[in-house]
């Protein structure tokens, strides 16, 4: 078992589903379609860390898990286990990314409490422009009608007050999605007299935008992510991490 902070980074980073559990049955499954294999074990979790809100409490749950090494766990063994989702129906099985011993669970813990500032931080590195602004106008924009799983971009005008990183503006035009699909269903939604702290990005390439409108202007920025609007209160969170990326 592997115990280097930058390793427990890595592994938070690269898992959607963390918790603390113990071995109950190694080549077992406890999935209704999935069979027994050596691979597979039934562990009883201890304590969600980092799980699908939708899946509710996972507390005492029996888990499938298809191990990396199956060696290197026996019954009773209590580990932390760092997985991806894999079945969810007729039980519960993850594949296994790594696993620690459990007494790291605190420095794992603390390492999932970091991620959204990591993710911040990732943005805000990825991001062209990022100002205090308010929205002064949203406008529709025609619909790509052709793709079910088309953004529906609205036009969103922002009136600038302050840049913290990229080239001063007065205003600046943003794209923002406004479909239910699941694909958009996360990202921010812009309304008029909104004032926050916006993390502009060129469009992703291959990205769908509207047909041209004379009224909106050549130079169109997105903002696609959750984290791409900030409270005005993360001001100082979003200075220090801009200023730690440019190694002020």
């Amino acid at each position: 078992m592997r115990n280097s902070r930058p390793e427990i980074q890595d592994f938070v980073r690269r898992s959607s589903f963390i918790f603390r559990a113990t071995v109950m049955k190694l080549g077992a499954s406890s999935v209704t379609n999935l069979p027994p294999r050596k691979n597979l074990s039934v562990v009883r979790i201890a304590k969600p860390i980092r799980t699908d809100p939708a899946l509710g409490d996972l507390h005492g749950k029996l888990v499938t898990v298809e191990l990396l090494n199956p060696g290197e766990l026996k019954p009773k063994q209590a580990a932390i286990f760092f997985a991806l989702g894999w079945i969810q129906g007729g039980g519960i099985a993850v594949r296994e990314v790594a696993h620690l011993n459990a007494r790291q669970e605190d420095d794992v813990e603390a390492e999932v409490a970091r991620l959204p500032e990591r993710h911040l931080a990732d943005r805000l590195a990825d991001a062209v422009l990022v100002v205090v602004a308010e929205v002064t106008d949203v406008q529709p924009t025609p619909f790509d009608i052709r793709s079910r799983n088309a953004p529906q971009w609205a036009a969103a005008t922002l009136k600038t007050t302050e840049v913290l990183h990229g080239q001063p503006r007065h205003h600046a035009t943003v794209l923002f999605p406004t479909s239910k699909r699941p694909t958009w269903v996360q990202s921010p939604r812009l309304a008029e007299k909104q004032r926050a702290i916006f993390l502009l990005h060129r469009p992703p390439d291959g990205t769908l935008f509207p047909e041209p409108i004379p009224t909106l202007p050549s130079e169109l920025f997105t903002v696609l992510d959750e984290a791409d609007v900030q409270p005005l209160s993360k001001r100082p969170l979003v200075k220090r991490l801009l200023s730690q990326e440019s190694g002020v």
